[in-house]
């Protein structure tokens, strides 16, 4: 079975360059919102993602958004 940083990379790969906040990316994976927010300060310091301001793909609001990189 996958761990949940494992299925947030999967996740955000395939969404490329789309930004999501926690809270979404939570409800998007079934996961609880705590490991979802562990799970993206992980990535959030590894190459190939980037943390910023932004707007949410999903909910639309002005937060911070973690989305994939363009390869």
């Amino acid at each position: 079975m996958q761990t949940i940083h494992e299925r947030l990379t999967l996740l955000l790969r395939a969404y490329r360059t789309i930004g999501f906040c926690d809270a979404c990316l939570a409800l998007k994976m079934g996961a609880f919102p705590r490991e979802v927010q562990k799970a993206v300060i992980v990535i959030g310091d590894s190459s190939g993602f980037q943390i910023i301001p932004g707007k949410c793909s999903e909910c639309l609001q002005e937060q911070m958004v973690v989305r994939a990189l363009a390869a």
